[in-house]
Order: structure tokens, then C-alpha cells, then sequence
């Protein structure tokens, strides 16, 4: 009896063959004579749902007792050769530039809405009993503290011992992306 256990995502490129190796796992010693086997696919550029019954109808030649474990299905990513793209640092750079603008905007509207200067002066005067003559030294560590703050939630900073929640977000997506838009060869 041979144990297979599919993985839940496989790469690969467009027109290059998929073998049983790329989307699952042999799980004993009889594995390793049928992970070479080719598996009847889709190979043209984009996401594809594999079943299980294709990798095990390649390996059934060569093994006739064979056990599927884990997921039912692979999501194979066909995806092309990288080429170099000269305007993606631009774009980057200027996704950045608007992404921090606009945060910039929507916390100054904030606190100029909850009127944030005059209750962080009135908390420098309630803890050290004088008003600051310098605004500087009530929003410069305040600044200092949002940033820290954001960067130990979403894990940027640090050694991470964690999943950080943007990960969990980018791994819903991705799962979601899969199903919306994965078929069956």
C-alpha cells in the first residue's frame, strides 16, 4: 500500500510537465519509484484545481494499492517565467507615496477632530505639572509610539515567533482567490 499526501498548492510553468513529486508527498519508503510519474494536467498559464483522482490514476500504473491522505484536491499555479519588469520599483514608490499620504490625512482629520493636541497637553501637565512650552515634546514620542505600535502588531519589526495577522489576511485571500477562480482540468 502506498500512502500519498497531496500538497495544497503546487507551482509550476506554463507547458512544463507535472509530476507527482511537484503536487504530492510519498509518505514510506515505496514512494520513491513513483514520484518521477508524469500527471495528466493543465499546463497553460493560470491557477488550476488538480483532484486527487488525476495523481492517483499516474501512480496506479507503476502501484496498484494506493491510499490518498490530506487534502482532496491541489491548486497548481501555472505561472510564467519572471520577466524583468523596469517599472515596478516605480509603481511601488508610488503606491507608497499615496498609501502614506492618505494615512497621513486620515490620522491628521482625526485628531483634529477629537482635538488630540489639547488632550495630550493636558495629560503632560496632569503627569509633570507644567505646561510644555513645545509641542514637539508631547507628538514626537506620541508619533514615535503609533509607529512602534503598528509595526509590533503586523509583525514588522523583530524576530517574528508569530503568524502576524497580515499573513493570516494574505493567506484568506489567496485561499479564496483559489476557489473563485480554480478549475478543473
Amino acid at each position: 500500500m502506498l500512502y500519498l499526501q497531496l500538497k495544497a498548492r503546487a507551482t509550476g510553468k506554463p507547458g512544463e510537465q507535472v509530476l507527482v513529486r511537484h503536487v504530492a508527498d510519498a509518505l514510506d519508503s515505496e514512494g520513491a519509484k513513483v514520484m518521477d510519474l508524469p500527471v495528466e494536467c493543465v499546463t497553460k498559464e493560470g491557477v488550476w484545481r488538480l483532484p486527487a483522482v488525476a495523481v492517483v490514476k499516474a501512480v496506479m500504473q507503476v502501484c496498484p494499492e494506493v491510499q490518498v491522505l490530506g487534502p482532496a484536491e491541489c491548486f497548481l499555479h501555472i505561472l510564467p517565467e519572471n520577466k524583468r519588469n523596469r517599472t515596478q520599483p516605480l509603481r511601488t514608490a508610488f503606491a507608497f507615496l499615496v498609501l502614506l499620504a492618505g494615512s497621513a490625512l486620515a490620522i491628521t482629520w482625526f485628531h483634529a477632530d477629537v482635538n488630540m493636541l489639547d488632550a495630550q497637553q493636558t495629560l503632560f501637565r496632569f503627569i509633570t505639572g507644567h505646561q510644555a512650552e513645545n509641542e514637539w515634546l508631547i507628538t514626537g514620542p506620541y508619533a514615535a509610539g503609533v509607529f512602534f505600535g503598528v509595526s509590533l502588531f503586523y509583525a514588522l519589526l523583530g524576530k517574528r515567533r508569530s503568524v502576524a495577522p497580515l499573513e493570516i489576511k494574505l493567506e484568506e485571500y489567496r485561499q479564496a482567490a483559489e476557489q473563485a477562480s480554480g478549475l478543473t482540468p
